[in-house]
Parts: C-alpha cells; sequence; structure tokens
C-alpha cells in the first residue's frame, strides 16, 4: 500500500512536470520555426530579385528548388504585386502528407510571406509553407529522450521509494520487536534504538518513555509487593517468620532426601512479665529472645514465632538426635540469661522444648503433632526438654 501511493505520487509528479515542459518546448520550437522561415523568405527574396526583374521563371524556380529544399520547405510560390502567381515550387517528398499537415496546422505558422525589392521599389512577394517532416522526427527524438528520462526518473524514483519503505519498515519492525519482547517476556528495561527518522525518533522517544514509566510502575510494585510477602510471612515485633512462614518451608520439604527436626518452644515466666511491666517490657523480652534463639541455629535452619511466647524451629540436615540435643541444651542455656528493662530492672525466661525428628514417610502434621506433644510434656515435667 506504501509503494503504491509513492509510485502514484512519482507518476503524478512526472506528469505535472512533464506535460508544461512539453507545451514550454513546443511554443519555443514553433517561435523558432516562424522566425526561421521569415530568414528563408528574406534569403529567397534577395537571391530571386534579379529574376523577378528580368522576368526569369526558369531561374526563379532553380533558385526556389535550391533553397527551399535544403531549408525543409514544402511550398514555395513566388507572386506579382497583384499577388498572382509567377512561380511555384512543391516539394517532391509527400511522405506522410497528412501528418505533415496536421503538425504544420498544430505547430506551425500557415504560411510566411515577405516581400521582394528592387531599388526600393516593391516587385513582388515570396511566400513559404514549412515542411513538417523535420519537425515530426525533432518530435520524434523528442519524444524518445523525454520518455527514457521518465523511464530513468521512474527507476531511481522507485528505487529510492523501495529503499526508504525498507527504512521505514526496519525501524518500525524494531519498535514492534521490542513490544513484543516486552510483552512475552516482561523485559520493561529494553529500550527502542534511536532512529534517523525524525518522525520515527519521535515515536521511539513516546514509547521508550512510556516502557520508563512501565518499568517504574513495575519496579515500585515488585518492591509493595515484596515488602507485604515479607510482612505477611513474618512476625511484625521480633523479623522472625511467622507460623505460615513457618509451615510453607516445611511442606516444601522432602523427608526423603533430607532428615529434619521439629522443635516447638513455649516460654516459662513470660506472662509475670507482662503482668508486672507491662506489654513494652514484655516486647522488649521477646525480641532478645528471639535473637538469642537466632544465635542458636545455623543459616540453613529456621527459628519462627507462632504467637504469643511460642516459638518454633525447623533444623534441616540432622543425622542424629543428639544434633537436635545439642541445640535444645543451648537454648535452654542461653535464654535464660537475665534481660535488663528500659527502667533497669533484670528479668528471665526460660523453655520448655519438645522435637521430633522426621522419617522418610513423615507427614509435615504428624511432625507438628509430635512436636507439640513433646512440648507439653516437657512443660509437665516443669521445663527442659523432650523429644519423641
Amino acid at each position: 500500500m506504501f509503494q503504491r501511493i509513492h509510485i502514484m505520487i512519482i507518476a503524478v509528479t512526472l506528469l505535472l512536470a512533464g506535460i508544461p515542459l512539453s507545451l514550454l518546448s513546443l511554443f519555443t520550437l514553433r517561435t523558432y520555426a516562424e522566425h526561421n522561415l521569415h530568414l528563408v523568405a528574406m534569403t529567397i527574396s534577395y537571391t530571386s530579385e534579379a529574376a523577378v526583374v528580368f522576368n526569369d521563371k526558369p531561374a526563379a524556380l532553380d533558385a526556389l528548388n535550391m533553397i527551399a529544399r535544403r531549408e525543409q520547405i514544402a511550398e514555395a510560390t513566388i507572386t506579382d504585386v497583384q499577388h498572382q502567381v509567377w512561380v511555384r515550387w512543391n516539394s517532391s517528398t509527400p511522405s506522410h502528407e497528412s501528418l505533415n499537415r496536421l503538425l504544420r496546422g498544430w505547430l506551425l505558422p500557415s504560411s510566411v510571406s515577405g516581400p521582394i525589392e528592387h531599388n526600393g521599389q516593391l516587385i513582388g512577394f515570396v511566400t513559404l509553407k514549412a515542411d513538417g517532416s523535420m519537425l515530426m522526427r525533432f518530435l520524434g527524438y523528442l519524444l524518445l529522450g523525454l520518455l527514457c528520462c521518465l523511464i530513468l526518473i521512474a527507476l531511481l524514483s522507485l528505487y529510492l521509494v523501495r529503499r526508504m519503505h525498507a527504512g521505514i519498515v526496519d525501524e518500525l519492525y524494531a519498535i514492534a520487536k521490542v513490544a513484543r519482547q516486552v510483552r512475552e517476556q516482561r523485559t520493561y528495561s529494553l529500550r527502542v534504538p534511536h532512529s534517523q527518522i525524525a518522525e520515527i525518533e519521535e515515536l521511539s522517544r513516546g514509547f521508550n518513555s512510556l516502557l520508563t514509566e512501565v518499568e517504574s510502575q513495575h519496579t515500585l510494585l515488585i518492591n509493595e509487593n515484596g515488602v507485604l510477602t515479607y510482612k505477611a510471612l513474618h512476625d511484625p515485633l521480633t523479623g522472625l517468620p511467622n507460623r505460615t512462614c513457618f509451615m510453607n518451608m516445611l511442606e516444601s520439604l522432602n523427608p526423603r532426601q533430607e532428615r529434619v527436626c521439629v522443635m516447638f518452644l513455649d516460654g516459662d515466666g513470660f506472662k509475670a512479665v507482662n503482668d508486672t511491666w507491662g506489654h513494652a517490657a514484655g516486647d522488649r523480652v521477646l525480641v532478645e529472645v528471639a535473637s538469642r534463639l537466632s544465635q542458636q541455629i545455623r543459616k540453613t535452619d529456621m527459628v519462627a514465632r507462632l504467637g504469643g511466647d511460642e516459638f518454633a524451629i525447623l533444623l534441616r540436615n540432622i543425622e542424629a538426635p543428639r544434633e537436635a540435643e545439642r541445640v535444645a541444651r543451648g537454648i535452654l542455656q542461653a535464654v535464660p540469661q537475665p534481660i535488663v528493662l528500659s527502667n533497669g530492672v533484670r528479668v528471665s525466661m526460660t523453655f520448655s522444648i519438645g522435637f521430633t525428628l522426621s522419617s522418610p514417610h513423615s507427614q509435615p502434621a504428624v511432625l507438628l503433632d509430635k512436636a507439640d506433644a513433646a512440648m507439653y510434656r516437657s512443660k509437665q515435667r516443669g521445663g527442659g526438654w523432650s523429644v519423641l
């Protein structure tokens, strides 16, 4: 469609340029032919002056034949002062006579006359009619040259149009390619390359600005989703993973590939701190306890706050029960250390710990129930740790 429109524009342009040039050329040709006929008439007038004076018709006819044939004259006539024909010469080449008459009628004057004088006295007239054969050949050459020029211009224009079309298509394809990659891969960091075409460059700038805005909003959305996800999976007070995060981690593990230990911890003495010194003091104790619990495990393990003074620990890649027992003993030694409140009062709390080890066919719910039962067994015994 784009190429057809440009080809039509080129054709119309060539016609609009060619027609005025052709008309101007024909007008110039007519003016030149008329002027040339006047010059030929003057030449014949000078040449035939003596023949007219001495009434020598053969000499006058020879002069007409010599000059008119050389100058491509169709008919030459010498008349007396009463306009009576004295001598007449006609061309002996009547080929294409109808076409010659047609061209003479359109492009040449019908006839040109000039006086014949002797010593300043009018003695006759010479009348000429041009031959259109030379004009026909000239027009043929002119049309052939014009046609060749038009063909060359059309071919050059077609080449330039196709080249411009290819350039525009390539630029638009680059924009479409980036749009497709952004849609399919969500790669909002992509940008459309610069273009040498001003309109395409303006479009590329607008598209890149849109991508920048989308990328900014997408990044903001990801960050906000990350914050919301973090808040949904972590305890706001201690920063530890919450029950949901703990359950997700436990359910994602494959007990056939690694052995894990699920450990439940329930605080002993925390209610007294809350009742005596207030919730702010209780929060201070929970934050410190969470920090101490985190120091007792490895980076691959997880400690989570389930709620209140209840915590849970997930130990991964446990080879033997003694590894879990070592962690439990470390907790029972570290947590009871005194915690200094903002008013200078020292308080402490400890835990009742229960844990269980997984088997290749263990289910998360079963592990949680066993760890919970082991914890209550420890609590009934007044603290410490127990295993099921």
